[in-house]
């Protein structure tokens, strides 16, 4: 925990930030974080596929990767139009 004085310190810091440079201070804020949802899919496909290949065999595997590209793929897409009507 910090003391009052470096308390104070971070807290003009973070006001003086804010001012100078207001749009890399929303970028740092820690609620403004998203959730890393192509991180998270692609990870649950790498371990279903086993499973998959197991228990439906190869050609199930490939509609299942092909599935997976289609939805990282919408997710980015998406993600970048927001961010173009954001600019």
């Amino acid at each position: 925990m910090l003391e009052e004085k470096d308390r104070r310190a971070l807290a003009d810091i973070e006001l003086h930030l804010c001012a100078d440079d207001p749009e890399f201070a929303r970028r740092m804020r820690a609620d403004d974080r998203r959730f890393p949802t192509v991180s998270v899919l692609c990870v649950l496909v790498f371990l279903t596929l086993p499973f998959v290949g197991l228990f439906s065999g190869p050609g199930a595997v490939l509609v299942t990767v092909n599935v997976a590209a289609v939805v990282v793929t919408t997710i980015l897409l998406i993600r970048g139009r927001r961010r173009r009507r954001e600019l």
